[in-house]
């Protein structure tokens, strides 16, 4: 058996897939090979697999046109994500199985993918609308984190019949060979919060309140019962701008503010495992923070009508602030405020996950293995 894993994305892709391969990869008989798209993604598969004392797996890099180079060159990377996969039709029809985690490989078999059946391994969580959402029902097989996922794909009609396998999330596998690699320290000894915004331009806080937020912080991080801040966006965030947003966003760095474009830790739940209080908006990184319950605050800059709409349902998990002039208070209360919101947080984290948070990896490969077999 021949199985192709793609990564097309930015590497955040590793932490959700590299388990599974590496679990294929030791069944006897089977081939896998990892096809990149971004030049950093073979240090991030090391990384995993050294942590997790695991072999490598041949890797190839997307060979490119000079025009794919050209869309790379420009961070026009969603245009690139196409051509890179159109270009590239031939070598993955070599295979049996073509696996990816992102929506948008799902036009895969409309360029013309006739071989290889096409699986999806899920990423993030589900509770938002997507615009590559319509893009799930081109995959043979649906690999998902739970029964919450599997429930609101199947009520939008994108499941097709029986094409969909609850198998956790196993990314919690990685995190839980690599949780002892970097803690996170700031000199003052206080905890720290989380600052998480997604890069979705209609949903996303950062624009309208990042630089508040993080003047409202270095006015209070002395203070006692003072926070230390971590501001790590959404890593699509800096997708344009040829690194002006990033070398802007670096200059807010200073005492108990650390600012992060870019790093591993941005990925491999460095900072979500370890913070005190999550700070964001529509990032589905909420969900691995509640892998432990604790205090959240979600922020609503563009008065979103959230409330009773099921794309916002984790916004109920903690305090949102709607003002500006709430921002710091909310904050600032959300320690003494968490006893509310626990035990939502708990069953929401155990619907959207279930109780079995290891062997993700392993259940995804042998649901992988059944399904090709059989088929």
């Amino acid at each position: 058996m021949k199985i192709a894993f793609i990564y097309i994305a930015e590497p955040y892709q590793c932490y959700h897939t590299a388990t599974v391969a590496s679990a294929l990869a030791s069944i006897p008989n089977t081939q896998v090979v990892e096809y990149y798209s971004f030049p950093e993604t073979p240090l991030h598969l090391r990384r995993i697999r050294h942590s997790l004392n695991l072999p490598d797996l041949p890797q190839k890099p997307f060979p490119k046109s000079w025009k794919t180079k050209a869309l790379k060159h420009a961070r026009r990377h969603d245009q690139e994500r196409t051509l890179v996969l159109k270009e590239n039709i031939e070598e993955l029809n070599r295979y049996d199985a073509v696996i990816a985690t992102e929506y948008s490989a799902g036009i895969l078999k409309k360029m013309g993918l006739t071989k290889p059946k096409l699986i999806l391994l899920m990423h993030g969580a589900a509770g938002r609308y997507v615009k590559d959402q319509y893009l799930v029902p081109e995959f043979d097989l649906v690999l998902l984190s739970g029964a919450k996922e599997e429930a609101f794909f199947e009520s939008r009609g994108l499941l097709a019949h029986n094409s969909g396998r609850i198998i956790g999330y196993p990314k919690f596998d990685v995190f839980a060979a690599m949780r002892h690699d970097n803690t996170i320290h700031f000199e003052n000894g206080h905890l720290f919060a989380l600052y998480n915004p997604h890069c979705q331009r209609a949903l996303t806080s950062a624009s309208k309140w990042m630089m508040p937020l993080i003047q409202g912080f270095r006015a209070q991080i002395n203070k006692p019962d003072g926070y230390n801040l971590v501001v790590a966006p959404h890593i699509k965030m800096f997708h344009k701008g040829f690194g002006f947003k990033e070398r802007a966003l670096k200059r807010q760095q200073g005492p108990g503010i650390l600012v992060d474009t870019g790093s591993p830790a941005m990925l491999d739940m460095t900072y979500t495992s370890q913070a005190a209080l999550y700070i964001g908006d529509v990032s589905s990184q909420i969900y691995e923070f509640l892998a432990i319950p604790r205090p959240c605050v979600f922020l609503n800059p563009r008065k979103i009508p959230w409330k009773n709409d099921p794309h916002f349902v984790y916004w109920t998990l903690g305090d949102v602030v709607d003002n500006i002039h709430d921002l710091m208070p909310t904050i600032a209360n959300a320690a003494k405020r968490h006893a509310l919101y626990r035990p939502a947080q708990e069953k929401f984290f155990q619907e959207a996950f279930g109780t079995s948070l290891l062997g993700a990896s392993q259940r995804g490969a042998k649901a992988i293995m059944q399904y090709l077999t059989a088929s």
